[in-house]
């Protein structure tokens, strides 16, 4: 008994002898890492193991070890690096990726749920873009957005909390990437510039859109009248009008300017199904233009505008001026400034045209438009004086600067007084310059270098340009001026070849207009715009020619002019001359009456004389 007690004694694991208090008590797993990797010789003994497959010695453990840290995933086998920094390669691949398609990088760590939700969002978000874009079309999607305030408002905030979580979630990816690694010193640092510098690619387009979208939400709401409907393509909103007509006016408010009279005065007839485009220039000087029938100024003029019965001074552009002054004889002006009113519809009754939109820019404004393309490359044919004429006293005003003749690239200064100057010169001569000069720059408009002066522009917009195009409408007009681009724009003069501006025959002017702006459509069957019978000149107008002056007369320009100056040269041609005024030649140029290429020009010092800037 007693020796099977004390045999029983030996073999108990609880008795704390020494025979067995080492090697039979049960032993944690912490104990077992830890005696391994002391490099402790001893078995292991796992007694409450059902099975017989517990390890016996150090290398099973470090088996058993290994087996149970791959059982944890493979996050917590990435922990740790065999090298120092080799996983720097595999770093910069995923940041950089995370910063093309958010959300990706965080697959890779522990943030993976999170990184399927922003990835996801990221490609329905392009799904959505492209189905609108196909849906709408390029050109009426992108017009649709950039017409609308209350959407470019909604997108500028967008874009500023897109970036904050873009640039948030593309960091994050990084940290994820780097939890477990060591790098070099050099590594850390560079990881450094490659997360700033994504940051940076990220931000900054995005808070430029920010930026633009406000600029243009501002600007739209200031410049464009109130939406008077829904969005249409211009298909759709001109289906019935084969031709629209937009009346466009330059004009000088300078501080040293007492009052307003137009310095410009164009038509645009445009195809609404082609693009092509007839420009009508409307001479300053037509004298005694006429209202349309029905209207208040028809009853107020029934013979045409006669204030003083002068050919010389009862003359279109100084309808502004009148109108001004006697805002109780217009009638109803529909929110507009008297005088733009009733410059209207004396257009509107001269060319026997309907004007559907208007358009007016301060020559501030002009100037902005040039220096915001970056100029006007044009081959000035002659010297351009800039000053010149004579002041309201008729005093002789001094020519500061010229324009040099020669291929050039014209700023806003110079570009101006390429289209406004009148020394030496007469105003079919002017309208053709200012034609040419519309024309070319709308062959050299360049995007890029429309939208990096974007903010600038939009600027002296909103205080130097004013239209009636309400905002709805803004789409239509992107692709008919697209249109436009790609059509064909016939240049029109009204001289006294078609009826002599100092005593026009208002029929035969109706008619010449019409067959012109027919004549610059290629659609044969493309009806003519609407002439809703504007009243004809009565006989009368010969005997008030002649008993008011004669034809030199009739020739000199008013001197209250836009620019304080007056025609040198006259503003009327005689009605027998066999070339015709205001047309450009065979090189596209235009030339005054009786100056001829290569001429001298009076008072021109020669290249670089004056102190006009040419780029």
């Amino acid at each position: 008994m007693a020796a099977a007690a004390s045999s029983n004694t030996q073999d108990d694991p609880t008795t704390g002898s020494q025979h067995g208090s080492v090697r039979d008590a049960p032993r944690t797993f912490a104990q077992d890492e830890s005696a391994a990797s002391a490099g402790d010789p001893r078995e292991f003994d796992h007694p409450g193991d059902v099975t017989d497959s517990a390890p016996t010695t150090r290398r099973d453990a470090r088996e058993r070890h290994a087996a149970e840290s791959r059982s944890h995933g493979p996050g917590r086998a990435r922990r740790h690096s065999s090298r120092l920094g080799e996983t720097f390669p595999s770093l910069v691949g995923w940041t950089s990726l995370s910063t093309l398609l958010p959300g990706v990088g965080l697959l890779r760590t522990r943030f993976r749920p999170a990184g399927l939700i922003v990835f996801g969002l990221f490609v329905l978000t392009l799904l959505v873009g492209l189905v609108y874009l196909l849906v709408k079309g390029p050109v009426r999607a992108i017009a649709t957005i950039i017409a609308s305030p209350s959407l470019l408002n909604f997108l500028a905030i967008a874009a500023v909390l897109v970036a904050v979580i873009w640039i948030l979630v593309m960091v994050v990816s990084h940290l994820g990437l780097r939890r477990g690694h060591r790098y070099r010193p050099w590594q850390n640092k560079l990881a450094g510039v490659l997360v700033v510098s994504l940051a940076l690619i990220i931000g900054i387009p995005l808070g430029v859109g920010s930026v633009f979208a406000r600029v243009q939400s501002d600007t739209v709401a200031s410049l464009f009248g109130d939406s008077t409907g829904k969005a249409h393509s211009a298909k759709d909103l001109w289906a019935d009008k084969p031709y629209i007509n937009v009346f466009l006016m330059g004009r000088d408010n300078g501080e040293d300017r007492e009052g307003t009279r137009p310095d410009t005065m164009l038509v645009a007839s445009i195809d609404t199904k082609t693009g092509h485009a007839a420009l009508i220039s409307v001479p300053r000087n037509l004298a005694f233009p006429i209202f349309p029938e029905g209207s208040e100024l028809e009853k107020a003029w029934p013979d045409g505008f006669r204030p003083s019965g002068d050919s010389s001074e009862d003359l279109i552009n100084a309808v502004w001026q009148w109108g001004e002054q006697n805002p109780d004889q217009i009638g109803n002006a529909h929110g507009l400034e008297p005088g733009m009113w009733t410059t209207m519809q004396a257009v509107e009754g001269s060319l026997g045209l309907n004007l559907d939109y208007w358009a007016s820019v301060d020559m501030a404004g002009f100037e902005d438009v040039v220096d915001a393309i970056g100029g006007v490359q044009i081959d000035v044919e002659r010297p351009i004086p800039m000053g010149g004429g004579k002041s309201l006293s008729g005093v002789k005003n001094e020519v500061y600067g010229w324009v040099d003749p020669g291929p050039q690239t014209l700023k806003g200064k110079d570009a101006l007084w390429y289209v406004r100057s009148r020394e030496g010169s007469d105003n079919y001569d002017r309208m053709c310059r200012q034609q040419r000069m519309l024309k070319t720059t709308l062959e050299q408009v360049d995007p890029q270098e429309i939208a990096a002066a974007y903010p600038k522009l939009a600027n002296s917009a909103t205080r130097n340009i004013a239209t009636s195009i309400p905002q709805n409408e803004i789409p239509a007009f992107i692709e008919l001026a697209l249109m436009m681009q790609k059509g064909d724009v016939t240049t029109v003069q009204i001289n006294n070849d078609v009826t002599p501006t100092y005593n026009p025959d208002f029929d035969v002017l109706h008619k010449w207009i019409l067959g012109e702006v027919k004549g610059a459509s290629d659609g044969e069957e493309t009806p003519q715009p609407t002439n809703d019978g504007s009243t004809s000149q009565e006989s009368g107008d010969s005997a008030d020619s002649t008993e008011n002056g004669s034809e030199d007369t009739a020739t000199e320009e008013p001197a209250d002019s836009a620019d304080g100056s007056t025609d040198e040269a006259g503003a009327e041609a005689d009605a027998t001359e066999t070339t015709t005024p205001g047309e450009p030649n065979a090189e596209g140029k235009c030339y005054p009456k009786g100056y001829e290429p290569g001429d001298d020009f009076p008072g021109y010092p020669g290249p670089n004389g004056g102190t006009g800037e040419q780029g």
